[in-house]
């Protein structure tokens, strides 16, 4: 594992009693150097009670281990004291680590220590189910911000205690709900007039600075309903306003500004979900952003939830392509004893896979390809093993340190200025954004590869793809009709072909089962197409159409927690098939399988192939092949034994599948060449090959 890997890590996971607070122990554990530790102190009173060092004193519980749970793997809960704490800062700083004060803005009813929110309950917010945690934008009785407040405080912490910087998540940046359901309290309504000037019904303003519940509901409805892009807009400008407050103070005296994303929210979720625009927020000054990619414990912990693994982890390609020069981690999430769950045990070829899937989420940056994360963060670090650190270490350096010559997958075409007129597009009518088009694409197994922005278009090779073309300004437009190096596909409303009749298509269709009807087309396809159209009619004649709930899409059920999906107008399955049949079938691909493969193209003839499997079973693919294979070696520790591959039919023969290839003599006879191997992937888990052409 190389330096630019990160550790989230609670006290519990180092020693109080080791002069150095157990560092080198630890390093020597884990057989790297990480760049950075966020130390886990859980609970944001270590700031907001923070009184300076003169004298010692022992952490709360829920400092010195998350929620001040008693244990982890190997030994109980310790009390650490501030000068302990201080200690290992220094000890993280000498061997040249970061350190980061990590913090949440829960808050626990004085469960764990007395809390200082008691004494300012005029800072929890207050939405339609009740008071919540602390809302680090609201205002004390005295008119003052808490933004003001913090800003000292961290100061002050982050100086005594010898951090590099602030790490911040749940429940503080982001906020516990979606503004949908949040905080509709006097001081946020206040706030929101002043700043969007925006004139509120009579009945409304005689009753601020009353926040009885009827208030907040009366507040809610009306704004969501009437005012609801002002209310995002106001929470945009509010966000950039915290974080430029706080990031300014903390740059000029040298430490970093780091935030979780908005509950495993890519951007335009986050930003019609939470008013949070990561590039606001860059601008403001915020150093790093880690995104949430956790879709395995995530699913494992609440079954009913579904698979939301595709989503999860192509927000932070969605993020990096929005923002490229920008710094962005990952989330590694291996186990949390707290959280109780554990795929580092429990479930180790998902953790495989959720590693290979992070490595592969590529960017092309001009004319480069990279990972879509500058690194990954472990959480949460405590309780491994130093065979499991071997274990995830091997992974890793095969995983995050091959950065591909192509990608040969369909390219996703990202642009800025559709990215923020589908916002008032999607108010109306819940039309679905690029990221749902790609996770629901790859929820059907198709492949897709980097995503590029419009910008750096004329670097791009191969086939591309394009949600949402409609919204494009006229002249990215233009340099998508006029793109000539693979198939393009795009979707748009209904209608809009006929409308601009400059677009020649050679596939054309409408999604007829929806209820808000998109419609896509294809130009610059390599094939004879009256098979693939052919297949579209059937799908679908043979078609049903999703479920729609009922009523204005404006007017739908807007949930105050990111575990319920964002509503979208939905796709139909047909329709969603019919995009990847026309991507697998219109495009001139190198490597074929029924299964979900990423091929990329590395040196000297080679090509990396990544053969994923979903479900939890044992799956055999054949992975064919145009060109005939010279040699398949395993990167991934499995296979053990040599692959198996694949002859091509004689005329009138049978092809083989994957369970009668497996049968086969690993030994090719003199005349036979192979066109393709057989990959028998574990259960959730991911298989690698170098492949060399002849």
């Amino acid at each position: 594992m190389n330096k630019k890997h990160y550790i989230w890590m609670p006290l519990i996971g180092f020693d109080k009693d080791q002069p150095d607070k157990g560092v080198d122990q630890y390093i020597k554990s884990a057989g790297f150097t990480p760049k950075g530790v966020s130390v886990f102190l859980f609970h944001s009173d270590i700031v907001n009670q923070h009184e300076g060092m003169d004298r010692e004193f022992v952490l709360h519980p829920d400092n010195c281990s998350y929620y001040g749970a008693p244990r982890n793997e190997f030994k109980e809960r310790q009390d650490w004291t501030n000068y302990d704490l201080r200690t290992l800062a220094h000890s993280l700083s000498d061997k040249n680590i970061e350190a980061y004060l990590g913090i949440m803005g829960v808050y626990l009813e004085n469960t764990r220590h007395y809390e200082w929110e008691s004494d300012h309950p005029e800072l929890l917010s207050i939405g339609v189910n009740g008071k919540m945690n602390l809302n680090v934008l609201k205002r004390f009785k005295d008119g003052t911000y808490y933004e003001d407040f913090f800003a000292e405080k961290i100061e002050k912490t982050l100086l005594d205690y010898g951090f590099a910087g602030l790490h911040v998540s749940d429940f503080f940046c982001p906020p516990e709900h979606s503004i949908s359901n949040g905080d509709f309290s006097s001081d946020l309504i206040d706030q929101f007039v002043n700043h969007s000037k925006v004139e509120l019904p009579e009945s409304i303003k005689s009753r601020l600075g009353f926040d009885e519940q009827s208030d907040i509901e009366e507040r809610q409805k009306y704004i969501w309903t009437n005012l609801r892009r002002e209310w995002i807009d106001f929470y945009g400008w509010r966000w950039e306003s915290f974080w430029g407050k706080i990031s300014s103070r903390l740059h000029a005296i040298g430490k970093k500004v780091m935030i979780n994303n908005a509950w495993c929210s890519d951007p335009f979720e986050a930003l019609y979900r939470y008013g949070i625009d990561y590039r606001r927020l860059y601008r403001a000054g915020v150093d790093i952003l880690v995104a949430e990619t956790v879709p395995t414990g995530s699913e494992l912990l609440v079954p009913g939830r579904g698979s939301r693994f595709h989503q999860f982890m192509t927000m932070s390609q969605c993020m990096k392509a929005f923002c490229p020069e920008d710094t962005l981690l990952t989330l590694l999430g291996v186990k949390d004893c707290t959280e109780e769950w554990d795929i580092l045990h429990h479930a180790p070829p998902r953790l495989e896979k959720d590693m290979y899937t992070l490595a592969t989420l590529y960017v092309q940056n001009k004319d480069k390809f990279a990972p879509g994360t500058d690194g990954y963060m472990v959480t949460l670090g405590d309780g491994i093993t130093e065979d499991e650190w071997t274990w995830i270490g091997e992974r890793g350096k095969h995983a995050f340190e091959i950065y591909p010559k192509k990608v040969l997958a369909p390219t996703v075409i990202w642009s800025d200025n559709a990215h923020y007129a589908l916002l008032d597009e999607y108010i109306k009518t819940r039309r679905p954004s690029l990221h749902k088009h790609i996770f629901d694409l790859k929820n059907a197994d198709t492949t897709l590869g980097a995503v590029a922005r419009i910008d750096d278009l004329e670097n791009v090779d191969g086939t591309i793809f394009v949600p949402n073309f409609d919204l494009l300004l006229d002249d990215e437009k233009e340099k998508i009709l006029s793109y000539n190096k693979g198939l393009v596909l795009c979707t748009a409303p209904a209608g809009f072909v006929e409308e601009n009749p400059q677009i020649k298509c050679d596939i054309c269709f409408e999604d007829t089962l929806a209820g808000y009807k998109l419609c896509a087309f294809a130009f610059n396809a390599s094939n004879d197409n009256s098979s693939i159209i052919s297949e579209v009619s059937k799908l679908f004649a043979e078609g049903e159409a999703p479920q729609i709930p009922e009523g204005n899409p404006k007017d739908w059920f807007d949930a105050p927690f990111f575990s319920v999906l964002l509503p979208f107008n939905p796709m139909s399955d047909a329709f969603i098939k019919s995009l990847a049949l026309v991507l697998r079938e219109a495009s001139d691909n190198l490597f074929t399988s029924k299964a979900w493969i990423l091929p990329v193209e590395l040196e000297n003839n080679v090509y990396r192939i990544y053969v994923f499997n979903l479900p939890n079973f044992y799956e055999r693919y054949d992975i064919m092949c145009k060109k005939p294979l010279d040699k398949v070696v395993p990167v991934s520790k499995y296979p053990v034994m040599p692959p198996k591959f694949v002859v091509p039919p004689k005329p009138g023969e049978l092809k083989l599948d994957g369970a009668k290839a497996e049968s086969m003599k690993i030994g090719l006879a003199s005349d036979e060449i192979p066109f393709g191997f057989v990959a028998k992937v574990p259960p959730g888990g991911v298989l690698v090959f170098d492949v060399t052409l002849r």
